[in-house]
């Protein structure tokens, strides 16, 4: 097993693995996405057989997340996309992410798909894992990596949803909305705090850790998001 295997495997454990696309046999949990709505997204893992060098079977496994769809007084399942690690895998430390252009998985290790990220006009990132949950929409006017060197820059929209003691129903949202430039410090940050739940005491942590550290989160998020194009795609 890979250790890039390994940390997937670690992370989503932590966030409750399905083995099945029935929805009533998945785990369910909610988030709020940037168009304002309160979603659910589940993880699947898949085993397939393949042949190596000596002719023998292997399996390989694959973790994929899927998202519930409303479906009269049920729910179907909707497949969100495949996961890959982003990290210090050479640390043991690496969250689970997703990278979309079109609806499409792109492996960020893979360079054909980098380029396809690089000059796509905007692609979605998911990231799971540390009880939190992010949705980032990074959008160019004309191209990713061109517009982030340029003066246009790249518009990241983003929620960061934090959950305490990885509660599946209450936690709260920071919508963050920014622009970054390769050469330019973001000169202002669009930020906005919003809580879903109704337990007392965990409302009132959260309401807590907010107002001590939500800026400073924020800020630091945008670093991390700036960093996927420094240092990942349009390095």
């Amino acid at each position: 097993m890979t250790l890039a295997k390994l940390s997937v495997m670690i992370l989503l454990s932590s966030l409750l693995i399905g083995c099945a696309n029935d929805a009533k046999q998945l785990n369910w949990r909610p988030y709020k996405d940037i168009d304002g709505a309160v979603k659910e997204v589940s993880f699947v893992t898949l085993t397939e057989q393949h042949t190596d060098k000596s002719q023998e079977s292997q399996p390989t496994e694959r973790h994929f997340a899927n998202l519930a769809i409303p479906f009269g007084e049920t729910k179907t399942v909707k497949r969100l996309g495949e996961i890959f690690p982003l990290g210090q895998l050479n640390n043991h430390y690496a969250i689970a992410t997703i990278f979309l252009v079109n609806d499409k998985s792109l492996n960020i290790y893979q360079a054909e798909d980098v380029q396809t990220l690089a000059k796509a006009k905007d692609f979605d990132f998911y990231e799971f894992g540390g009880m939190r949950l992010s949705h980032a929409k990074f959008t160019a006017n004309s191209e990713i990596c061109k517009d982030f060197n340029g003066k246009n820059g790249v518009n990241l929209l983003m929620t960061t949803n934090y959950y305490p003691q990885n509660s599946f129903t209450d936690f709260y949202t920071a919508l963050l909305d920014v622009n970054l430039q390769s050469k330019r410090t973001p000169q202002e940050i669009g930020y906005n705090a919003s809580f879903t739940g109704s337990d007392a005491k965990l409302q009132q942590r959260m309401k807590q850790d907010e107002q001590q550290q939500g800026k400073a989160l924020a800020i630091a998020n945008v670093k991390e998001k700036a960093s996927i194009l420094f240092n990942i795609i349009c390095k």
